[in-house]
Order: C-alpha cells, then sequence, then structure tokens
C-alpha cells in the first residue's frame, strides 16, 4: 500500500461475508482497502446459521422487489461458488398443508419471476422416504439450497485477497477516532492508529455495544433506523433425515434444511430480544419444531444418533415502525451522517440475510462512490458479477 495511500483509504470492521465482499468490491473499484476482524474470518452469525441459501420465496408474498433481488443474489453465489452448495442435495421443496393457498404463492412468485415445478411423486418418494406425504395438500420446488457457509467465506476471502484487499484478522479494533464529529480512523486494541477516509462498520450483532455512541438516542429527534436483536431456533439430528431440503408456508415457516452431517430443523418464528448475547434456549420454541418434525416426519427422532437445540442472534436494523419484525429483513447501509448523533465518514451496513450479501455489497461500492464523490476508476468486476 502507498505511503499515501491511507488518505483515500478504506477502512472496513468486520470479516463476514458482507466486509468481505464490500471490501472486494471497493477495491476493484480503485479504492484502498483494509479489512479489519477481530477474530478469525467468519466469526459472526452469517457462518454459523442454518445454511439456507434463500431465492426470495419465503417472503415474495411481502416484499416481491426483495425476492427478485434475492434470487439474483442466489445465482451469483452458485455461479461465484458452485463448491459451497451441500453435494448432492436437491433445490428447496415448498409445501402447504392447505390447498387454497397455492395460488398466492404461486402468483407472488410468477410477479418476482422466480422459477418453480411441479414436484413428481418418483422424486418425493425416492428422497423424502419419511415424509407423510397424506398430511401435505401441494409440492412445489424452488430454486432456495442448503450451502456450506464456511466454503464461501473461503472463496469471498480469496477473492478480497486476489482483488488486493489487505485483510488483517485477529485484529481488536477499540475505538473510533474523531475530530468533533468527524471520523478520521480507528484505534486498534494495541494502541496502534489506522486513518482513512471512510469506516465501514460490518459487525453486526456487535455494533450497538462496541460503537454505542453512533447509536445514541438524542431527545427530540427520531432515528431512521433501530438495531434490533432477533433470536431464532434451531434443532439439529444426526444423521440425515432427508436428501431435501423443505419449507412448509402455512406452518410458520416450519423448514428442514440438510447437511452432510445431519438434518437442522428451523421455522420463521423470530423473538425480538434485548441482548445480542441472548442465546438461552427457550423449550417451548424447540417443543413447537419437535412436535412439527414428529407430526411430518414419523419416527425421525427414534433411528437419531445425535440431536443439538441451539438459538442464534441476528441484528437487523429496522425503521422504528417495523419494530415488530416480519421475517422480511431488507440490505441496510446507515450513513451516521443523518443519524441523530451527526458522525462524519462512518456508515454501518447489515445484510438482511446472509444470502443477499452479493446485493449489499453492489449497494456499499455504488454508495462509497457516490458520498466520496468520486468516479469510479473500475480496474476489474468483482467474481460473482454477472458478464
Amino acid at each position: 500500500m502507498a505511503a499515501n495511500s491511507h488518505v483515500e483509504r478504506i477502512l472496513i470492521v468486520g470479516g463476514g461475508f458482507s466486509g468481505l465482499a464490500s471490501a472486494t468490491q471497493l477495491s476493484q473499484a480503485g479504492f484502498p482497502v483494509t479489512l479489519l476482524e477481530t477474530s478469525k474470518l467468519g466469526h459472526a452469525a452469517s457462518t454459523e446459521n442454518q445454511g439456507w441459501l434463500y431465492s426470495g420465496a419465503s417472503f415474495a408474498q411481502i416484499d416481491n422487489e426483495l425476492a427478485t433481488r434475492c434470487h439474483k443474489s442466489l445465482l451469483q453465489t452458485v455461479q461465484f461458488c458452485p463448491e459451497c452448495l451441500e453435494p448432492e442435495m436437491a433445490p428447496m421443496i415448498f409445501g402447504s398443508m392447505n390447498d387454497s393457498d397455492r395460488q398466492k404463492w404461486t402468483s407472488a412468485w410468477d410477479a418476482a419471476n422466480l422459477p418453480y415445478r411441479e414436484l413428481t411423486e418418483g422424486e418425493a418418494s425416492w428422497n423424502m422416504p419419511q415424509v407423510d406425504r397424506k398430511k401435505i395438500s401441494w409440492l412445489l420446488r424452488l430454486p432456495d439450497r442448503s450451502f456450506r457457509p464456511h466454503v464461501l467465506l473461503d472463496a469471498l476471502s480469496v477473492a478480497a485477497r486476489a482483488a488486493g484487499v489487505e485483510i488483517r484478522s485477529g485484529t481488536f479494533v477499540s475505538k473510533l477516532l474523531t475530530d468533533k464529529k468527524q471520523v478520521y480512523g480507528v484505534e486498534l486494541g494495541t494502541g496502534e492508529e489506522l486513518r482513512g477516509q471512510l469506516v465501514i462498520l460490518a459487525v453486526g450483532a456487535a455494533s450497538r455495544k462496541s460503537f454505542y455512541p453512533l447509536f445514541e438516542n438524542v431527545a427530540g429527534e427520531q432515528p431512521d433506523y433501530e438495531l434490533v436483536y432477533v433470536k431464532s431456533h434451531l434443532l439439529a439430528i444426526e444423521p440425515v433425515l432427508s436428501l431435501d431440503p423443505f419449507h412448509l408456508v402455512d406452518q410458520e415457516g416450519f423448514n428442514h434444511v440438510p447437511h452432510e452431517s445431519g438434518s437442522v430443523f428451523g421455522s420463521e418464528r423470530w423473538k425480538v430480544v434485548q441482548e445480542p448475547k441472548d442465546t438461552t434456549v427457550n423449550p417451548e420454541e424447540i417443543r413447537i419444531i419437535e412436535e412439527r418434525v414428529k407430526r411430518l416426519l414419523p419416527g425421525a427422532f427414534e433411528n437419531a444418533q445425535q440431536r443439538k437445540e441451539w438459538a442464534g442472534i441476528t441484528v437487523q436494523a429496522l425503521h422504528p415502525e417495523e419494530i415488530n419484525p416480519t421475517h422480511v429483513f431488507r440490505p441496510t447501509i446507515i450513513d451516521h451522517a443523518t443519524q441523530p448523533k451527526r458522525f462524519e465518514n462512518v456508515i454501518s451496513i447489515f445484510p438482511g440475510r446472509a444470502t443477499l450479501w452479493a446485493d449489499l455489497a453492489e449497494n456499499v461500492g455504488d454508495f462509497v462512490s457516490e458520498k466520496v464523490k468520486r468516479s469510479s476508476s473500475k480496474t476489474a468486476t468483482p467474481p460473482w458479477m454477472f458478464t
């Protein structure tokens, strides 16, 4: 990195999907970029989730435009890193126990240009022998996939380094460097100061705790966004019960995502909590998932060699009127210059869902170029972009 490059350098804090992809996007637009990660790359929630690569089908009725964007991000992910898909696992089956809702869903998928097809009887019998088909009214196959987050993360880190991004893992950022309300860099835990023209925070649930001054309330002012911690529960069984991921749209989003090591079951019963470390398992939530597994997959637990239950936390940036969230979480860029505390030269980014990393990175590239009033000197196209 050139001696005077700190004048234009972009500092990105956080080495998950969003941080790495945004770093690559900006570096290939001509910016010098340094990425800082406190622990190992991908330590945050994106790489510890259920491993569901969304097409947008599950929320197409609520936000059709976002579903289209999500499907594009899925296609970009598969084009960029096909090896991140779970081997031998098919695209996801969507279904319902209620025949009357099929038309609503297919109309939404048509509007979002999401491909779907009928599931043949032979497919269901071969890949889902345990499923009690009498309880299912209709089945359609959509593009959602089960994937291996760590494989995608490795590919993104390789792409970032190839693009010229300086990556410093095991680097704790202790605070922002400020002059009044102008952010001009970060201070590391070692006392080292790194300067740059813009700091991008991609730290997820650590945002409020680690950089609290940015999110402090000011009397009489309403922020554009509130950070909301959302908990979901998961139940895993080994060995895997079915090669097909599936999602029941009429059962609070009850779903199954298969991996080589076993089956992971979840739902869209999101709960807002106050603390980002509140991963205490609620037995009632696990009971609800377990009962749905037993109803759909009789005998599932009889042959289980191992089971695991846990709760995960994600942070979402929501408008105040959305504080009781649905399952539609949107990619968000918060410019702190427009928030109540008015800090310049620092933004926070949130993907909404991990699948939307490519969509968010593209938006970050456009946002940063506009914010620093610089036309792109693009040297290359990110490898996940369609050519």
